[in-house]
């Protein structure tokens, strides 16, 4: 399959594809253009025929940072993503992933961050190392775009508000209590462990495995997934004229590190955790 991207590297073995996010310089933060790649392999490996499954991990000391803010920051909006202001009468989707066909693993280190929890939701399972950090301290007082929005059914209502509301987090242990994670192993066993979840998937033929995906995922969409999309408008006001909250042109000088911090300042943690 396709393997020259520029923020990710890919590692095929016996049928099965490893896509790592390949930006640890960035703490793998989630840029437009990876993106795109990401969408861009999970289309190569859903249309190749020697691929049986997929595990998506991060290099380097953690999986993601989540969104990259400093592409926020410079105006590039991933709220623009999601709404194409162009296209109004277009139905937003959720992300790629969730419409991947064949077996998705997750294999979690260290730090999972905003949005880069959206796409571990579309995963059919994921790995985690102990003490991995499941983030959205960067939220106060705010609501997920559509992309998010698979986690609104895996996870209980309030710890949706906590993570949302009070800029809430959990680790790897509480992740696995909701299931949102399969297994808790060790940091040096969770690759070897999301590629043998991988190996136990790709013995269901194909056909059967993208068939029974198929119409599971459909379903959770009639139960309500799809609606949800018509609460999130595209222009949210709060009060009067005020806006959504926005990080954009909000840049402190100590940069993104700075901005997480002062947002925290005030809040206890042990509130904040789920």
């Amino acid at each position: 399959m396709k393997s020259d991207f520029n923020t990710l590297a890919v590692i095929e073995s016996d049928g099965v594809v490893q896509l790592v996010l390949n930006r640890p310089g960035a703490r793998n933060a989630i840029s437009h253009e990876m993106m795109t790649e990401l969408d861009q392999a999970l289309d190569a490996a859903e249309t190749d025929p020697d691929v049986t499954a997929v595990v998506l991990r991060g290099e380097g000391k953690l999986f993601s940072a989540g969104h990259d803010l400093k592409e926020q920051f410079a105006g590039k909006d991933f709220q623009a993503r999601t709404f194409p202001h162009a296209s109004p009468s277009v139905r937003p989707a959720l992300p790629r992933a969730w419409y991947f066909r064949k077996p998705l693993i997750g294999a979690l280190h260290n730090y999972v961050g905003p949005y880069a929890m959206a796409i571990v939701a579309c995963c059919d399972f994921n790995i985690a190392a102990p003490g991995t950090r499941f983030s959205c301290e960067i939220f106060k007082g705010t609501y997920p775009d559509i992309e998010w929005l698979p986690l609104y059914l895996q996870l209980p209502m309030r710890v949706i508000e906590k993570l949302w509301l009070m800029g809430g987090w959990m680790d790897a242990e509480q992740a696995l209590q909701f299931q949102l994670v399969q297994r808790v192993v060790p940091e040096d066993q969770v690759l070897d462990e999301a590629l043998r979840w991988a190996r136990q998937a790709s013995l269901v033929p194909s056909e059967a495995f993208g068939h029974g995906k198929d119409k599971i995922r459909r379903s959770i969409e009639l139960l309500g997934l799809n609606s949800l999309s018509s609460v999130l408008d595209k222009n949210p006001r709060l009060s009067g004229s005020e806006e959504r909250p926005s990080f954009t042109g909000n840049v402190p000088a100590g940069g993104a590190k700075e901005l997480v911090q002062s947002l925290g300042a005030g809040f206890d943690p042990d509130i904040a955790r789920i």
